[in-house]
């Protein structure tokens, strides 16, 4: 249930904020957070804003804000425990009980590159045996698994393969509104280790989202063979993203992984940070023009990071605008987004997207100059064999028969 849904005089626990992390962290330092008791001492004429209890102070929120706080109450507490210990009596042990089952329930989301590894590190996690190819129509949808280590619950999600989350293709829409609807409590973003440039640009617009977000660095054996060294811990500390090597068709990694994840969860990981990729200082000043019209709309922050809207207004996206469209002020939103994008466009002489690419890619470049050390790649190109020989004049259409 959530804090929304509550009547005048119910009273219920918390569980767990959900948002992304500026709106998690207000909230949270509000007093919201896992296990404390709340009231409900009054709903506005409108049933907006709504007033409540909470560590002996009252305070009140928009109905919005409290849609995205999960609580539990004693009948909910009482039904989930009982079925497990029904000689529990007292409703504190219940609920206490019940709280610690809920806040060890995590849902992770899988987003990364087409062919990273990512529905194998989903079949190894969850025990599942579905089918793993490179064809359209495998990832269509979000496949979703579950299983259960160290006392949480897992609710995992391997969403379809993406190069980013712009709004040109149905993968990369369907990936962008999983995340934005069902708000994840930690995103594993999976990237290939031996082709780092390239994955590594999904990333930086997940960092731009403002999640939490662990990162599985998948077939790091290939990386290893090509005699390259990352210092992936360093790397993860820039980003401010803890990295995890895995191997996921051998499994080896994955407890890290998970130890990991928990961590971030539970707010126990040093590593994470939020860092603002600097784009230059051209696009930076659209980018603050917009993000800070767009932080006066309370509801918008709270679902979504202003930043990254802003990014993806100057880019011209039309999901974004649509999820805008409603917004008081939208025209004149627009009318200052359009202002913006022809004086970048006009100063550095390149359309925005193009511009806000390059910048990313040469964040992602310096980050590793101080990261990696590159090793022979072509020692793990053993595809490049296997296609010399399916592609052969001699040998191609015997194999393809066979």
């Amino acid at each position: 249930m959530r804090l929304s849904d509550l009547q005048t005089g119910d009273e219920a626990v918390i569980v767990k904020v959900l948002g992304h992390g500026a709106f998690r962290k207000r909230i949270t330092e509000m007093g919201f957070v896992r296990g404390k008791k709340v009231s409900v001492l009054l709903n506005a004429p409108l049933k907006d804003p709504i007033k409540y209890k909470i560590l002996d102070y009252e305070v009140s929120l928009r109905r919005s804000e409290a849609s995205m706080i999960e609580v539990l109450t004693e009948n909910e507490a009482v039904d989930l425990v009982s079925c497990e210990d029904p000689n529990v009596l007292q409703n504190d042990d219940v609920i206490g009980k019940a709280v610690v089952r809920s806040g060890k329930t995590i849902n992770i989301a899988l987003v990364g590159n087409p062919n990273c590894g990512k529905t194998s590190l989903f079949n190894v996690a969850s025990g599942s045996h579905e089918h793993v190819g490179n064809y359209s129509g495998v990832t269509v949808d979000a496949k979703k698994g579950y299983f259960n280590y160290k006392g949480y619950h897992f609710n995992i999600y391997d969403l379809p393969g993406t190069y980013s989350l712009s709004a040109y293709s149905p993968e990369e829409l369907y990936v962008r509104r999983h995340i934005f609807e069902q708000t994840p409590d930690v995103i594993v973003n999976v990237v290939v280790a031996s082709n780092l440039e390239r994955n590594l640009y999904l990333t930086t617009e997940l960092i731009d989202m403002d999640l939490s977000m662990v990162i599985a660095l998948n077939m790091y054996d290939e990386l290893e063979q090509s005699g390259a060294v990352l210092d992936y811990k360093t790397l993860g500390e820039m980003i401010g993203v803890p990295i995890v090597p895995t191997v996921s068709r051998s499994g080896k990694g994955i407890d890290n992984l998970f130890d990991t994840i928990i961590r971030v969860y539970e707010n126990q990981d040093l590593t994470v940070r939020h860092i603002h990729i600097n784009h230059g200082k051209v696009i930076e000043s659209g980018i603050n023009v917009l993000k800070e019209e767009l932080k006066t709309d309370p509801q918008i922050k709270q679902h979504f990071s202003p930043r990254y809207l802003a990014i993806k207004l100057l880019e011209g996206d039309k999901e974004v605008e649509s999820i805008l469209k409603d917004k008081a002020d939208y025209n004149d939103l627009i009318t200052l987004r359009n202002r913006e994008v022809q004086r970048i466009s006009k100063t550095l002489g390149e359309d925005v997207e193009t511009a806000v690419s390059n910048e990313k890619y040469g964040f992602i470049s310096g980050a590793l100059k101080e990261t990696l050390v590159p090793g022979d790649r072509e020692k793990t190109r053993t595809t490049h064999i296997i296609d010399s020989l399916v592609t052969n004049k001699l040998f191609g259409f015997p194999i393809f028969i066979l």
